[in-house]
């Protein structure tokens, strides 16, 4: 389903990433572990279209990504990509319920068809009593569940989580890595997961090492 050839990513002439190559099957959950420092969250922001690689080839559903215009590729980003990051990025002024519309409004869905899977959303993940409470009303792991319920809401073809757990206690943390499990096996959702916790990344199918840009 996502398939990366040969990519290398320089920043103000540093070469971060050294020939990444790597293939995901649909409905895979992959870690991806190594040091502070190793390119990982680098390589994210690629898979997700934030940064543009510097060479290379990277295909999703035997689609190109290198050759997308700006426009092109902000809708490639809301409509294939869920994101899931360390810090919830949950807009303040508006309710857990409506954070997790916000993605599926943005992609011209109809209103009533992103309001019921928001609402199945919130109910798969447990949280329908806090569907209208704001983001500071809401414990760390709840804020968490509303994120992962937002990167959900555009069915998209892949997840990519960037350190999700990095600042829960050890208690949300293990239920956080619960769900993404139960969350791949009920919906066959594809996951990319970044991070240094040792327990999540024996879980995954597949966990690789990054060392200095490359895997190893």
């Amino acid at each position: 389903m996502l398939r990366l050839e040969e990519i290398h990513f320089s920043y103000d002439k540093t070469h971060v990433l050294k020939g990444i190559n790597l293939d995901v099957e649909t409905g895979e959950i992959l870690s991806i572990v190594g040091s502070s420092g190793a390119g990982k969250t680098t390589l994210l922001h690629i898979l997700g279209g934030l940064e543009r690689s510097s060479s290379g080839k990277y295909l999703i559903n035997n689609r190109s990504i290198n050759n997308l215009s700006s426009d092109q590729m902000a809708k490639f980003r809301n409509l294939e990509i869920g994101f899931i990051f360390q810090f919830h990025n949950l807009l303040n002024e508006f309710t857990a319920f409506e954070n997790i519309c916000i993605p599926g409004y943005i992609s011209g869905k109809e209103k009533k068809i992103v309001e019921k899977k928001a609402v199945d959303l919130l109910k798969t993940l447990d949280i329908s009593n806090k569907r209208d409470k704001k983001p500071n009303e809401l414990s760390g792991g709840e804020q968490q569940r509303v994120a992962i319920a937002r990167a959900l809401i555009n069915s998209p073809s892949i997840v990519l989580a960037d350190e999700p757990s990095g600042n829960l206690d050890s208690k949300n943390a293990e239920n956080l890595h619960e769900l993404f499990m139960t969350l791949n096996k009920e919906l066959n959702q594809t996951f990319i997961i970044v991070t240094h916790n040792k327990e999540l990344a024996s879980m995954t199918d597949r966990s690789l090492l990054m060392v200095d840009g490359k895997f190893v």
